[in-house]
Formats: C-alpha cells, sequence, structure tokens
C-alpha cells in the first residue's frame, strides 16, 4: 500500500464525551484506533482491563478487540483510525478480510471457513478467533449473527431494515455485503 492511499484510509475523529453518555463495547474488526486524551479524564476500557486517561494519555484498542470508554466528568478524545488486514491464521497466512469474503459468500461454519480459505487447518490456535468472527454480523454496533438472522426472520428484507432492526450497517459500512447475504440465505 502506498503512502498516498494510506492517507486516505487513516479517519480521525474528535469525542466530547459527556459523563451521562455510555459507550458500548464494541470492536472495529479492520482498524486500530488510538486515543489521545485532549480534556478531563477517565477510562479506556480494552475488554476486561481499564487505562487510565488523562490529558496526554494514550489508549490503544487493536483491531477486533472489544472496547469502551467510561467517564465521570466530561471528556474529550481525539481517534486516529488506522486500517489493518490483520492475520487471524498465523499458520496459513490467512486474513480477518479472507474470513469475512467467506462469510460473504455463504460460509457459516468453521468447517466451510476451512474448506475455502484453509484458516484452522495448521495448529488451531485460531479456531476460538474464527468462531468470534463468524459470530459476528457488525462489528462497529455489536450486532451477531443470530440478532441478524432474527431481523431476517422478522422481515427485514433490504440492508436499511436490517440497520434499522438492529443497528448493523451504519458506521463504517464493511459489513453491508454481509448483511445483503445473510438477507439472501435467510441464514
Amino acid at each position: 500500500m502506498d503512502l498516498d492511499a494510506l492517507k486516505e484510509m487513516i479517519e480521525t475523529k474528535v469525542y466530547h464525551i459527556s459523563p451521562d453518555v455510555e459507550v458500548p463495547l464494541h470492536e472495529h474488526p479492520t482498524q486500530d484506533e488510538v486515543f489521545y486524551c485532549v480534556k478531563g479524564s477517565g477510562f479506556g476500557v480494552l475488554e476486561d482491563e481499564e487505562i487510565e486517561l488523562n490529558p496526554g494519555d494514550v489508549f490503544v484498542a487493536p483491531a477486533g478487540k472489544m472496547h469502551s470508554i467510561k467517564n465521570d466528568e466530561p471528556i474529550v478524545l481525539t481517534a486516529l483510525l488506522i486500517p489493518v488486514n490483520r492475520i487471524v491464521c498465523h499458520c496459513k497466512q490467512v486474513r480477518y478480510a479472507d474470513i469475512r469474503k467467506a462469510m460473504t459468500c455463504g460460509a457459516r461454519t468453521v468447517e466451510e471457513i476451512q474448506e475455502i480459505t484453509g484458516a484452522g487447518t495448521g495448529c488451531g490456535n485460531c479456531l476460538g478467533d474464527i468462531e468470534h468472527i463468524l459470530s459476528v454480523a457488525c462489528g462497529c454496533n455489536n450486532v451477531s449473527m443470530e440478532d441478524a438472522v432474527a431481523a431476517v426472520k422478522g422481515g427485514a428484507d433490504t440492508v436499511e431494515k436490517m440497520e434499522e432492526a438492529t443497528g448493523a450497517g451504519n458506521n463504517c459500512g464493511k459489513c453491508k455485503l454481509l448483511l445483503q447475504n445473510i438477507i439472501d440465505l435467510k441464514r
């Protein structure tokens, strides 16, 4: 990837989070998110760990890790979202995007992912990661495959209706092809 392309893909955000706003646990499967605390204080939550944030502190949420922000006073954070295509299966060099692409073609089980990508057929250390990826329809909004399929069974027959029913697809939008596949296959 050339430098200009990378510059275009990096997102910058500024978050003003008041104490009455709850930031739900979520993940960015294809982006590392780097927070810099500008004002106020709180905690960066990374799965089961809390990291104190005061002005000048940095908190990194690697791609694929559940994270959130907790604060008892107003906090101002800047964030960089940096694109990554993390390797899930090191034995076979299978990346996250390879697994998601297989899912958009209908793969829904570990065995189907193994057949299509080869992931999980070496040492097996990645099987838990593969199962997690298979369980998530939209990582940005923490929408499970189970919830997405239930929405389809409840009448969500377009991506827009899926977004209304579950919130899936209304952030980065990278899951929209998978959502359409879920609608098409009804699974």
